[in-house]
């Protein structure tokens, strides 16, 4: 795939990441002045059934309109194109240099807690504007969190639905009649989540877990729960301010109906500590 031009723009020139269904790479567009930079998610499917590639086509169009709505956020990659060749799918995002979060989280090191503020008031303007879209990220997690190297904000990358494409490709035909499937990394992903039935407030739960995360120097998988509640044990591995910590226990509450209700919005200062619901 390196040196291949796509849609006879995209010319591929390095490998990003990849997966059992899936790669994805950096590609210079060619149709544009210095060439720039770009992010190209390849798709291919496991199996030529027609089901499962109307399937992934209907997906990979909902990804692509997904990413077109949310682009006007400054924090979220634009979408550049979308196209199908040789019943393959690509989506091309703007390329955003930097370095994910998870290479800061060092397991053992611990955050202050104004460094954990901040990322609280970072991010939960993005999922803000994220949710005001009627979507739901579902994939929530460090890694998926871009330190930008031009400003130092965090950009949210990678949505939920080619990952959905991928675990359609393992489903049978009446299974894919249904698509209610979990997407997630376990850690970061609350229950109803796994079972199918994400909320809104399921990213807020994922953003919880990562500043447990930054506070403790904990792994999610690390900490303990509650035997009879299943509520996350993580207070003791940290020093937080009893109201810091009350916000992120109720961010990570384990049934969806006690923790805030939308998108958390950070008002009055870092002293206050006041969420809006």
């Amino acid at each position: 795939m390196i040196g291949k031009l796509l849609d006879r723009r995209y010319q591929v020139v390095q490998i990003l990441g990849q997966g059992g269904f899936g790669h994805t790479y950096i590609a210079e567009d060619t149709r544009r002045p210095g060439n720039p930079s770009c992010v190209v998610k390849h798709l291919q499917p496991a199996t030529s059934d027609p089901d499962f590639l109307e399937t992934a086509r209907r997906l990979f169009k909902r990804e692509a309109e997904t990413l077109e709505k949310l682009g006007n956020h400054d924090q979220i990659p634009r979408l550049l194109a979308y196209f199908e060749e040789d019943e393959e799918f690509y989506l091309v995002q703007e390329f955003v240099p930097g370095n994910p979060l998870s290479m800061e989280l060092q397991p053992g090191v611990q955050w202050s807690e104004s460094q954990v503020i901040h990322l609280l008031q970072d991010v939960l303007p993005i999922l803000e504007f994220v949710h005001s879209h009627e979507v739901i990220h579902q994939d929530l997690k460090p890694h998926n969190l871009i330190r930008r190297s031009s400003d130092n904000k965090l950009v949210l990358v990678d949505f939920g639905a080619v990952k959905q494409v991928k675990m359609y490709s393992l489903m049978t035909p009446d299974q894919l009649k249904n698509e209610t499937i979990p997407i997630g990394t376990p850690g970061y992903m609350p229950s109803e989540q796994a079972l199918g039935r994400p909320y809104p407030n399921s990213d807020i739960y994922a953003l919880g877990m990562i500043a447990i995360q930054a506070l403790t120097g904990l792994h999610p998988k690390q900490l303990g729960e509650e035997p009879a509640t299943g509520e996350i044990i993580w207070q003791h591995h940290a020093q937080v301010s009893d109201a810091l910590a009350a916000i992120l226990t109720k961010m990570v509450h384990q049934h969806y109906k006690y923790r805030y209700l939308k998108s958390c919005t950070w008002k009055h200062g870092c002293q206050n500590h006041n969420y809006v619901q």
